[in-house]
C-alpha cells in the first residue's frame, strides 16, 4: 500500500489516487457545477477575460489547476471564462 499521489492525502490505496482524488471528472457533471458556471458566465457577461470577446460559447476555466482537490474546483475566484481559442492557448502554455 502507498499514500495517494494528491498531495498532502494521507489515505492508503494500492497505487495511484484515493477515491476522492480519481473523480474529479465527474464533478463536471454535477449540479453544483453547472451552477457555478452560469455564475461565472453572467458575472463575466460573456466576455472572454483575455481577448475580451464577446460569445455566447465560452468555457469556464480554471485560473490555476485544480488537480483534484475540490477545494480549488469549486473555488469561485479561481474561475474565469475564456473563448475556446484563449483555453486552448492558455492550456498550451501549461495553464
Amino acid at each position: 500500500m502507498q499514500y495517494c499521489v494528491q498531495p498532502g492525502c494521507s489515505v492508503l490505496v494500492r497505487r495511484g489516487r484515493c477515491r476522492q482524488h480519481n473523480q474529479p471528472k465527474l464533478w463536471y457533471a454535477q449540479v453544483r457545477w453547472f451552477r457555478l458556471r452560469a455564475q461565472v458566465l453572467v458575472e463575466a457577461a460573456y466576455t472572454c477575460a483575455q481577448c475580451r470577446r464577446v460569445t455566447r460559447t465560452l468555457e469556464v476555466d480554471h485560473i490555476v489547476k485544480h488537480d483534484g482537490d475540490p477545494t480549488r474546483f469549486y473555488d469561485r475566484a479561481n474561475l474565469q471564462a475564456l473563448c475556446s481559442t484563449c483555453h486552448i492557448e492558455k492550456t498550451k502554455r501549461g495553464g
